[in-house]
Protein backbone atom coordinates (compact mmCIF):
# COMPACT_ATOMS: atom_id res chain seq x y z
CA UNK A 1 0.00 0.00 0.00
CA UNK A 2 0.69 3.35 -0.98
CA UNK A 3 1.68 5.23 2.55
CA UNK A 4 2.45 8.96 1.51
CA UNK A 5 -0.87 11.20 2.34
CA UNK A 6 0.29 13.15 -0.70
CA UNK A 7 -0.67 10.19 -3.17
CA UNK A 8 -4.66 10.32 -1.79
CA UNK A 9 -4.92 14.24 -1.43
CA UNK A 10 -4.07 13.73 -5.23
CA UNK A 11 -6.34 11.12 -5.81
CA UNK A 12 -8.77 12.56 -4.40
CA UNK A 13 -8.47 16.11 -6.32
CA UNK A 14 -7.89 13.52 -9.69
CA UNK A 15 -11.35 11.78 -8.78
CA UNK A 16 -13.32 14.78 -7.91
CA UNK A 17 -13.66 15.99 -11.20
CA UNK A 18 -14.04 12.37 -12.71
CA UNK A 19 -16.69 11.69 -10.67
CA UNK A 20 -18.29 15.15 -11.62
CA UNK A 21 -18.37 14.43 -15.14
CA UNK A 22 -19.20 10.71 -14.87
CA UNK A 23 -22.36 12.09 -13.08
CA UNK A 24 -22.82 14.01 -16.16
CA UNK A 25 -22.24 11.65 -18.78
CA UNK A 26 -24.82 9.64 -16.82
CA UNK A 27 -27.60 11.83 -16.65
CA UNK A 28 -26.60 12.63 -20.57
CA UNK A 29 -26.94 9.00 -21.29
CA UNK A 30 -29.75 8.29 -18.93
CA UNK A 31 -31.95 11.63 -19.93
CA UNK A 32 -33.41 9.95 -23.34
CA UNK A 33 -34.52 6.74 -21.44
CA UNK A 34 -36.11 8.61 -18.22
CA UNK A 35 -37.54 11.77 -20.06
CA UNK A 36 -39.52 9.59 -23.20
CA UNK A 37 -40.64 7.05 -19.75
CA UNK A 38 -43.98 9.12 -19.65
CA UNK A 39 -44.29 7.56 -23.39
CA UNK A 40 -44.83 4.66 -21.62
CA UNK A 41 -42.97 0.63 -21.68
CA UNK A 42 -42.63 0.38 -25.69
CA UNK A 43 -40.71 3.82 -26.00
CA UNK A 44 -38.65 3.09 -23.01
CA UNK A 45 -37.59 -0.29 -24.51
CA UNK A 46 -36.70 1.36 -28.78
CA UNK A 47 -34.58 4.04 -26.68
CA UNK A 48 -32.46 1.47 -24.72
CA UNK A 49 -32.74 -0.75 -27.95
CA UNK A 50 -31.85 1.87 -30.30
CA UNK A 51 -28.64 3.17 -28.60
CA UNK A 52 -26.96 -0.34 -28.65
CA UNK A 53 -25.25 0.36 -31.73
CA UNK A 54 -24.32 3.56 -30.27
CA UNK A 55 -23.04 1.43 -27.14
CA UNK A 56 -20.86 -0.74 -29.70
CA UNK A 57 -19.62 2.34 -31.52
CA UNK A 58 -18.74 3.73 -28.13
CA UNK A 59 -16.55 0.85 -27.33
CA UNK A 60 -14.31 1.55 -30.56
CA UNK A 61 -14.13 5.32 -29.61
CA UNK A 62 -13.35 4.23 -26.00
CA UNK A 63 -10.47 1.49 -27.20
CA UNK A 64 -8.96 4.26 -29.64
CA UNK A 65 -8.45 6.69 -27.35
CA UNK A 66 -8.12 5.10 -24.07
CA UNK A 67 -4.98 3.22 -25.59
CA UNK A 68 -3.25 6.74 -26.62
CA UNK A 69 -4.37 8.14 -23.22
CA UNK A 70 -2.35 5.18 -21.60
CA UNK A 71 0.85 6.19 -24.12
CA UNK A 72 -0.02 10.19 -22.96
CA UNK A 73 -0.23 9.56 -20.14
CA UNK A 74 3.39 7.97 -20.16
CA UNK A 75 4.87 10.24 -22.19
CA UNK A 76 3.41 12.99 -19.85
CA UNK A 77 5.47 11.13 -17.09
CA UNK A 78 8.92 11.83 -19.14
CA UNK A 79 7.01 15.77 -20.04
CA UNK A 80 7.67 14.52 -23.50
CA UNK A 81 5.13 17.12 -25.52
CA UNK A 82 6.06 16.27 -29.16
CA UNK A 83 5.48 12.57 -28.61
CA UNK A 84 2.13 13.77 -27.08
CA UNK A 85 0.59 15.69 -30.39
CA UNK A 86 2.51 12.20 -32.33
CA UNK A 87 -0.32 10.31 -30.78
CA UNK A 88 -2.74 12.47 -30.74
CA UNK A 89 -3.21 12.99 -33.91
CA UNK A 90 -2.99 9.36 -34.81
CA UNK A 91 -5.64 9.02 -32.18
CA UNK A 92 -7.90 11.66 -34.40
CA UNK A 93 -7.58 9.89 -37.33
CA UNK A 94 -8.42 6.48 -36.01
CA UNK A 95 -11.23 7.83 -34.40
CA UNK A 96 -12.54 9.77 -37.12
CA UNK A 97 -12.46 7.25 -39.65
CA UNK A 98 -14.35 4.15 -37.43
CA UNK A 99 -16.74 7.41 -36.64
CA UNK A 100 -17.64 7.62 -40.28
CA UNK A 101 -17.42 3.93 -41.00
CA UNK A 102 -19.82 2.85 -38.48
CA UNK A 103 -22.41 5.88 -39.07
CA UNK A 104 -22.42 4.46 -42.64
CA UNK A 105 -23.33 1.29 -41.50
CA UNK A 106 -26.31 2.47 -38.87
CA UNK A 107 -27.61 4.47 -42.08
CA UNK A 108 -28.02 1.71 -44.52
CA UNK A 109 -28.94 -1.03 -42.02
CA UNK A 110 -30.96 0.86 -39.33
CA UNK A 111 -33.94 -1.84 -39.52
CA UNK A 112 -31.47 -4.87 -39.44
CA UNK A 113 -29.56 -3.59 -36.60
CA UNK A 114 -32.84 -3.00 -34.39
CA UNK A 115 -34.03 -6.54 -35.23
CA UNK A 116 -31.06 -8.18 -33.81
CA UNK A 117 -32.46 -7.09 -30.32
CA UNK A 118 -36.31 -7.47 -30.76
CA UNK A 119 -39.22 -8.58 -32.88
CA UNK A 120 -42.36 -6.73 -31.76
CA UNK A 121 -42.72 -4.44 -34.99
CA UNK A 122 -43.92 -1.27 -33.08
CA UNK A 123 -40.95 -1.69 -31.20
CA UNK A 124 -38.81 -1.71 -34.05
CA UNK A 125 -40.42 1.09 -35.51
CA UNK A 126 -39.97 2.98 -33.07
CA UNK A 127 -36.42 2.11 -32.50
CA UNK A 128 -35.53 2.67 -36.34
CA UNK A 129 -37.13 6.25 -36.17
CA UNK A 130 -34.68 7.09 -33.04
CA UNK A 131 -31.05 5.27 -34.60
CA UNK A 132 -31.43 6.94 -38.02
CA UNK A 133 -31.41 10.60 -36.10
CA UNK A 134 -29.19 9.95 -33.55
CA UNK A 135 -26.52 8.83 -35.49
CA UNK A 136 -25.06 12.22 -36.43
CA UNK A 137 -24.50 12.17 -32.31
CA UNK A 138 -21.46 9.60 -32.98
CA UNK A 139 -19.10 11.17 -35.05
CA UNK A 140 -19.43 14.76 -32.64
CA UNK A 141 -19.24 12.51 -29.56
CA UNK A 142 -16.06 10.54 -31.44
CA UNK A 143 -14.00 13.86 -31.42
CA UNK A 144 -14.88 15.38 -27.77
CA UNK A 145 -13.45 11.71 -26.65
CA UNK A 146 -10.59 12.33 -28.18
CA UNK A 147 -10.05 15.42 -26.90
CA UNK A 148 -11.04 15.37 -23.15
CA UNK A 149 -8.96 11.92 -22.77
CA UNK A 150 -6.35 13.46 -24.08
CA UNK A 151 -6.39 15.89 -21.66
CA UNK A 152 -7.36 13.38 -18.70
CA UNK A 153 -4.06 11.73 -19.72
CA UNK A 154 -2.12 14.90 -18.61
CA UNK A 155 -4.20 14.62 -15.43
CA UNK A 156 -6.43 17.96 -16.80
CA UNK A 157 -9.69 16.45 -15.56
CA UNK A 158 -11.79 19.96 -14.82
CA UNK A 159 -12.60 21.10 -18.15
CA UNK A 160 -14.24 18.04 -19.46
CA UNK A 161 -16.46 17.81 -16.21
CA UNK A 162 -17.62 21.68 -17.03
CA UNK A 163 -18.26 20.77 -20.32
CA UNK A 164 -20.00 17.73 -19.40
CA UNK A 165 -22.26 19.68 -17.32
CA UNK A 166 -23.10 21.91 -19.78
CA UNK A 167 -23.96 19.51 -22.33
CA UNK A 168 -26.45 18.05 -19.40
CA UNK A 169 -28.36 20.93 -19.43
CA UNK A 170 -28.25 21.81 -23.02
CA UNK A 171 -29.66 17.72 -24.00
CA UNK A 172 -32.32 18.89 -21.04
CA UNK A 173 -33.77 22.05 -22.47
CA UNK A 174 -33.83 20.63 -26.16
CA UNK A 175 -35.75 17.16 -24.81
CA UNK A 176 -37.90 19.14 -22.87
CA UNK A 177 -39.09 21.25 -25.96
CA UNK A 178 -38.77 18.46 -28.44
CA UNK A 179 -40.29 15.28 -26.94
CA UNK A 180 -43.23 17.14 -25.56
CA UNK A 181 -43.61 19.51 -27.75
CA UNK A 182 -43.28 22.55 -25.27
CA UNK A 183 -43.38 26.35 -26.14
CA UNK A 184 -44.68 25.41 -29.57
CA UNK A 185 -41.71 22.98 -30.52
CA UNK A 186 -43.04 19.90 -32.38
CA UNK A 187 -44.02 16.96 -30.26
CA UNK A 188 -41.67 14.70 -32.06
CA UNK A 189 -41.49 11.74 -28.96
CA UNK A 190 -38.37 9.56 -29.62
CA UNK A 191 -37.21 11.76 -32.38
CA UNK A 192 -37.02 14.91 -30.39
CA UNK A 193 -34.83 12.87 -27.85
CA UNK A 194 -32.34 11.68 -30.90
CA UNK A 195 -32.15 15.40 -31.77
CA UNK A 196 -31.41 16.85 -28.58
CA UNK A 197 -28.63 14.49 -28.00
CA UNK A 198 -27.49 15.36 -31.22
CA UNK A 199 -27.27 19.22 -30.08
CA UNK A 200 -26.08 18.57 -26.67
CA UNK A 201 -22.57 16.53 -28.45
CA UNK A 202 -21.89 19.47 -30.32
CA UNK A 203 -21.77 21.41 -27.60
CA UNK A 204 -19.43 19.53 -25.95
CA UNK A 205 -17.48 19.69 -29.49
CA UNK A 206 -17.78 23.05 -29.53
CA UNK A 207 -16.65 23.81 -26.35
CA UNK A 208 -13.16 21.41 -26.93
CA UNK A 209 -12.45 23.70 -29.86
CA UNK A 210 -12.93 26.81 -28.10
CA UNK A 211 -10.79 25.50 -24.88
CA UNK A 212 -8.01 24.12 -27.53
CA UNK A 213 -7.41 27.28 -29.25
CA UNK A 214 -7.62 29.77 -26.70
CA UNK A 215 -7.10 28.01 -23.20
CA UNK A 216 -4.62 25.23 -23.26
CA UNK A 217 -1.23 25.76 -22.45
CA UNK A 218 0.64 22.76 -21.98
CA UNK A 219 0.23 21.02 -25.60
CA UNK A 220 -1.08 23.29 -28.06
CA UNK A 221 -2.73 20.93 -30.22
CA UNK A 222 -3.55 22.61 -33.89
CA UNK A 223 -4.19 22.32 -37.23
CA UNK A 224 -1.17 21.73 -37.98
CA UNK A 225 -0.35 19.01 -35.93
CA UNK A 226 -3.48 16.94 -37.36
CA UNK A 227 -1.07 16.16 -40.15
CA UNK A 228 2.14 15.76 -38.48
CA UNK A 229 3.00 12.43 -36.57
CA UNK A 230 5.52 9.88 -36.67
CA UNK A 231 4.91 7.18 -38.60
CA UNK A 232 6.97 4.88 -36.37
CA UNK A 233 5.00 4.95 -33.74
CA UNK A 234 1.06 3.80 -35.26
CA UNK A 235 2.67 0.77 -35.10
CA UNK A 236 2.84 0.54 -31.18
CA UNK A 237 -0.19 2.82 -30.89
CA UNK A 238 -2.34 -0.08 -33.13
CA UNK A 239 -0.23 -2.59 -31.04
CA UNK A 240 -2.22 -1.35 -27.26
CA UNK A 241 -5.08 -0.21 -28.81
CA UNK A 242 -6.19 -3.09 -30.85
CA UNK A 243 -6.46 -5.60 -27.74
CA UNK A 244 -8.12 -2.60 -26.21
CA UNK A 245 -10.84 -2.38 -28.91
CA UNK A 246 -10.79 -6.16 -29.00
CA UNK A 247 -11.30 -6.36 -25.58
CA UNK A 248 -13.84 -3.80 -25.22
CA UNK A 249 -15.86 -4.82 -28.55
CA UNK A 250 -16.28 -8.43 -27.20
CA UNK A 251 -17.29 -7.33 -23.88
CA UNK A 252 -20.41 -5.18 -25.94
CA UNK A 253 -21.11 -8.12 -28.12
CA UNK A 254 -21.46 -10.04 -24.79
CA UNK A 255 -23.50 -7.07 -23.09
CA UNK A 256 -25.72 -6.66 -25.71
CA UNK A 257 -26.28 -10.55 -26.55
CA UNK A 258 -26.77 -10.53 -22.58
CA UNK A 259 -29.88 -8.07 -23.58
CA UNK A 260 -30.93 -10.10 -26.73
CA UNK A 261 -31.05 -13.39 -24.37
CA UNK A 262 -33.78 -11.13 -21.86
CA UNK A 263 -35.14 -9.54 -24.78
CA UNK A 264 -36.20 -13.20 -26.62
CA UNK A 265 -37.44 -14.40 -23.41
CA UNK A 266 -39.95 -11.98 -23.51
CA UNK A 267 -40.05 -8.01 -24.91
CA UNK A 268 -41.75 -6.88 -21.34
CA UNK A 269 -38.04 -7.64 -19.78
CA UNK A 270 -36.30 -5.40 -21.79
CA UNK A 271 -38.07 -2.07 -20.03
CA UNK A 272 -37.65 -4.01 -16.85
CA UNK A 273 -34.13 -4.24 -17.57
CA UNK A 274 -33.37 -0.95 -18.74
CA UNK A 275 -34.81 0.76 -15.91
CA UNK A 276 -32.61 -1.26 -14.01
CA UNK A 277 -29.30 -0.29 -16.07
CA UNK A 278 -30.39 3.01 -14.58
CA UNK A 279 -29.37 2.26 -11.16
CA UNK A 280 -26.18 0.36 -12.15
CA UNK A 281 -25.46 2.90 -14.15
CA UNK A 282 -25.46 5.45 -11.77
CA UNK A 283 -23.23 3.43 -9.00
CA UNK A 284 -20.75 2.52 -11.61
CA UNK A 285 -19.64 6.24 -11.77
CA UNK A 286 -17.54 5.27 -8.83
CA UNK A 287 -16.50 2.57 -10.35
CA UNK A 288 -15.10 4.15 -13.87
CA UNK A 289 -13.78 6.93 -11.84
CA UNK A 290 -11.72 4.49 -9.67
CA UNK A 291 -10.11 2.82 -12.58
CA UNK A 292 -9.45 6.20 -14.85
CA UNK A 293 -7.44 7.08 -11.97
CA UNK A 294 -5.93 3.91 -11.50
CA UNK A 295 -5.02 4.60 -15.25
CA UNK A 296 -3.34 7.71 -15.38
CA UNK A 297 -1.70 6.79 -11.95
CA UNK A 298 -0.60 3.86 -13.45
CA UNK A 299 0.71 4.94 -16.54
CA UNK A 300 2.68 7.92 -15.27
CA UNK A 301 4.58 5.57 -12.95
CA UNK A 302 5.17 3.47 -15.82
CA UNK A 303 6.45 6.30 -17.95
CA UNK A 304 8.99 7.45 -15.33
CA UNK A 305 10.01 4.20 -15.38
CA UNK A 306 9.63 3.38 -11.15
CA UNK A 307 8.51 -0.05 -11.51
CA UNK A 308 8.30 -0.67 -7.78
CA UNK A 309 6.42 2.55 -7.42
CA UNK A 310 3.65 0.60 -9.90
CA UNK A 311 3.44 -2.61 -8.05
CA UNK A 312 2.58 -0.52 -4.88
CA UNK A 313 -0.17 1.95 -6.52
CA UNK A 314 -1.43 -1.25 -8.19
CA UNK A 315 -2.09 -3.04 -4.89
CA UNK A 316 -3.30 0.09 -3.26
CA UNK A 317 -5.57 0.65 -6.00
CA UNK A 318 -7.08 -3.35 -5.04
CA UNK A 319 -7.96 -2.24 -1.73
CA UNK A 320 -9.58 1.01 -2.50
CA UNK A 321 -11.40 -0.41 -5.36
CA UNK A 322 -12.76 -3.30 -3.17
CA UNK A 323 -14.25 -0.49 -0.40
CA UNK A 324 -15.67 0.78 -4.14
CA UNK A 325 -17.56 -2.10 -4.77
CA UNK A 326 -18.97 -2.26 -1.36
CA UNK A 327 -20.13 1.58 -1.09
CA UNK A 328 -22.08 0.67 -4.72
CA UNK A 329 -23.48 -2.41 -3.44
CA UNK A 330 -25.27 -0.54 -0.88
CA UNK A 331 -25.96 2.69 -2.98
CA UNK A 332 -27.71 0.57 -5.40
CA UNK A 333 -30.30 -1.20 -2.52
CA UNK A 334 -30.82 2.57 -1.04
CA UNK A 335 -31.74 3.76 -4.72
CA UNK A 336 -34.27 1.37 -5.97
CA UNK A 337 -37.66 2.77 -4.99
CA UNK A 338 -36.53 6.33 -5.80
CA UNK A 339 -35.53 4.42 -9.35
CA UNK A 340 -38.60 3.05 -9.92
CA UNK A 341 -40.62 6.77 -9.30
CA UNK A 342 -38.80 8.29 -12.16
CA UNK A 343 -41.16 5.66 -14.59
CA UNK A 344 -44.53 6.70 -13.25
CA UNK A 345 -46.30 5.38 -16.53
CA UNK A 346 -44.96 1.97 -16.69
CA UNK A 347 -46.69 -1.39 -15.40
CA UNK A 348 -46.62 -2.05 -12.16
CA UNK A 349 -45.84 -5.54 -13.31
CA UNK A 350 -42.24 -3.82 -15.01
CA UNK A 351 -41.41 -1.96 -11.96
CA UNK A 352 -41.45 -5.39 -10.04
CA UNK A 353 -39.54 -6.71 -12.15
CA UNK A 354 -37.18 -4.30 -12.57
CA UNK A 355 -36.43 -4.04 -8.34
CA UNK A 356 -35.63 -7.69 -8.86
CA UNK A 357 -33.46 -6.81 -11.17
CA UNK A 358 -31.47 -3.86 -9.25
CA UNK A 359 -30.89 -6.40 -6.03
CA UNK A 360 -28.99 -8.99 -8.23
CA UNK A 361 -27.04 -6.19 -9.68
CA UNK A 362 -26.22 -4.94 -5.75
CA UNK A 363 -24.88 -8.12 -5.53
CA UNK A 364 -22.84 -7.92 -8.43
CA UNK A 365 -21.43 -4.48 -7.39
CA UNK A 366 -19.77 -6.29 -4.81
CA UNK A 367 -17.16 -7.63 -7.43
CA UNK A 368 -17.49 -5.25 -10.10
CA UNK A 369 -14.98 -2.74 -8.28
CA UNK A 370 -12.20 -4.92 -8.58
CA UNK A 371 -12.54 -6.34 -11.54
CA UNK A 372 -13.20 -2.48 -13.88
CA UNK A 373 -10.54 -0.89 -11.90
CA UNK A 374 -7.83 -4.31 -12.30
CA UNK A 375 -8.58 -4.63 -16.05
CA UNK A 376 -9.54 -1.27 -17.04
CA UNK A 377 -7.37 0.59 -14.71
CA UNK A 378 -3.86 -1.33 -13.27
CA UNK A 379 -3.16 -3.58 -15.89
CA UNK A 380 -4.54 -1.02 -19.19
CA UNK A 381 -2.75 1.95 -17.45
CA UNK A 382 0.57 -0.40 -17.40
CA UNK A 383 0.31 -1.81 -20.66
CA UNK A 384 -0.58 -4.98 -20.33
CA UNK A 385 -3.49 -4.91 -22.87
CA UNK A 386 -3.55 -8.18 -24.03
CA UNK A 387 -3.53 -10.19 -20.85
CA UNK A 388 -6.51 -7.68 -19.57
CA UNK A 389 -8.21 -8.79 -23.35
CA UNK A 390 -7.95 -13.08 -22.67
CA UNK A 391 -9.65 -12.52 -18.88
CA UNK A 392 -12.22 -10.20 -19.97
CA UNK A 393 -13.58 -11.84 -23.60
CA UNK A 394 -12.31 -15.30 -22.59
CA UNK A 395 -14.50 -15.34 -18.76
CA UNK A 396 -17.62 -13.86 -20.40
CA UNK A 397 -17.96 -15.61 -23.75
CA UNK A 398 -16.49 -19.03 -22.29
CA UNK A 399 -18.44 -19.04 -18.86
CA UNK A 400 -20.93 -15.85 -18.45
CA UNK A 401 -23.03 -16.28 -21.81
CA UNK A 402 -22.95 -20.13 -21.79
CA UNK A 403 -24.21 -20.21 -18.72
CA UNK A 404 -26.94 -17.59 -19.40
CA UNK A 405 -28.08 -19.52 -22.39
CA UNK A 406 -28.24 -22.81 -20.46
CA UNK A 407 -30.11 -20.90 -17.42
CA UNK A 408 -32.85 -18.66 -19.95
CA UNK A 409 -33.20 -21.76 -22.43
CA UNK A 410 -32.45 -25.30 -20.95
CA UNK A 411 -32.98 -24.42 -17.10
CA UNK A 412 -35.84 -22.45 -18.02
CA UNK A 413 -35.11 -20.54 -14.38
CA UNK A 414 -37.12 -17.03 -14.07
CA UNK A 415 -35.36 -14.33 -15.45
CA UNK A 416 -33.74 -12.53 -12.40
CA UNK A 417 -31.62 -15.96 -12.15
CA UNK A 418 -30.78 -15.66 -15.99
CA UNK A 419 -29.74 -12.38 -14.99
CA UNK A 420 -27.41 -13.46 -12.23
CA UNK A 421 -25.62 -16.35 -14.07
CA UNK A 422 -24.75 -13.65 -16.99
CA UNK A 423 -22.54 -12.18 -14.85
CA UNK A 424 -21.59 -15.18 -13.56
CA UNK A 425 -17.55 -14.65 -14.76
CA UNK A 426 -16.87 -11.77 -12.39
CA UNK A 427 -15.85 -14.27 -9.88
CA UNK A 428 -13.44 -15.52 -12.22
CA UNK A 429 -12.10 -12.46 -13.56
CA UNK A 430 -11.24 -11.22 -10.06
CA UNK A 431 -9.17 -14.32 -9.52
CA UNK A 432 -6.89 -14.17 -12.31
CA UNK A 433 -6.42 -10.01 -11.95
CA UNK A 434 -5.62 -10.35 -8.35
CA UNK A 435 -2.83 -13.13 -8.87
CA UNK A 436 -1.26 -11.31 -12.03
CA UNK A 437 -0.98 -8.05 -9.74
CA UNK A 438 0.13 -9.12 -7.36
CA UNK A 439 3.19 -11.03 -8.52
CA UNK A 440 3.51 -8.00 -10.32
CA UNK A 441 3.74 -9.29 -14.21
CA UNK A 442 1.41 -6.93 -15.87
CA UNK A 443 3.91 -3.73 -16.28
CA UNK A 444 4.89 -3.66 -19.92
Amino acid sequence: MVKERQFYQRLVAMMIPLVIQEIISFCVQMLDTVMVGSLGDTAVSAVTLAGQPYFIFNVFAFGLTSAGAVMISQYWGQKNIEKIKHIMSVMLWSVVVVSVLYMGLCWLFPRQLIRLFATDEKLVELGVSYLQVVVVSYLLNGLSMWYFSSLSAKENVKISAAVYTGSFFVNLVCNYLLIYGNFGFPKLGVVGAAIGTIVARAFQLVCASIYARYHEKDIRFGLRDIFDFDKTMIPTYFHLSLPVIGDDLIWSLAVSTQLAIIGRMSSDYVAAASIASVAQQFVMILVYSMAKSATITTGKAVGQGDYERVKQIGRTFLVLSAFVGILACGVVLLIRTPVLSLYPNVTVETKNLAYQFMTVIAGIMLFTGIENTAIVGILRGAGDMHYAFRIDAGCMWLIGLPMGLLAAFVWKLPVTYVYFFLRFDIIFKIILCIRRILKGEYIK
